[in-house]
């Protein structure tokens, strides 16, 4: 018995009004696991975008690889068309551009404008120059004539879609790799922050 009413107060018990040991609590896993689903969003913004612009750009892609077309610009150049597809006319490396050309199918025939578009995509042709595009009005096979020029014409489908075609598969390409990278990097990350939190609280980190 101890003299006075009160016996001495000894230290609290074992987790009672004082904090446990620092190891005893476990360090956050940085970075956390929510950082998985940026390269699987990633990996699936590759794969949607690269059906959805061969899904739109199909049709023409089989367009541009129709078959080229020769012939006499004065009597006609018999070539395949599509409407709304554009073409590429090339002339005789030396002969001059054409300033006219109609297209003729049906018995019906009309004037057709001469552009410059999309030529950084055309194609060299041995001994023949790109001079000029022009957009089918017609679809089937018709008579292109063009006046100004001599020698004969070649004709072909303007291919600046696969062009395109290229780049989106290229960028799913890239975008898929970065997805594999940021996954692998994310591993790494975590299997190292594991480790020293099990060094820390010496169980294994979560």
């Amino acid at each position: 018995m101890w003299p006075g009413p009160n016996p001495p107060m000894g230290p609290p018990p074992p987790g009672r009004g004082q904090a446990g040991p620092p190891w005893a609590q476990a360090p956050p896993i940085r970075p956390s696991a929510g950082w998985y689903a940026l390269p699987v969003l990633v990996l699936l913004v590759a794969i949607a975008g690269c059906v959805a612009v061969f899904g739109l750009l199909w049709d023409d892609s089989r367009v541009a690889d129709g078959p080229p077309a020769t012939g006499d610009p004065a009597s006609g150049v018999q070539v395949r068309l599509s409407d709304g597809h554009g073409y590429f006319i090339y002339v005789r490396t030396g002969q001059s551009s054409p300033f006219a050309c109609s297209v003729e199918m049906e018995g019906r025939s009309g004037y057709i404008q001469l552009t410059r578009q999309n030529a950084w995509s055309a194609t060299e042709r041995p001994a023949y120059r790109y001079t000029a595009t022009f957009e089918s009005p017609v679809t089937g096979t018709a008579t292109l004539r063009c006046g100004g020029t001599e020698g004969p014409l070649l004709v072909t489908p303007d291919d600046t879609v696969n062009a395109y075609l290229g780049f989106a598969l290229f960028a799913a390409v890239g975008l898929a790799l970065f997805a594999v990278v940021a996954f692998v990097i994310t591993i790494v990350r975590r299997g190292g922050a594991k480790r020293r939190a099990a060094v820390l609280t010496g169980r294994p980190g979560r």
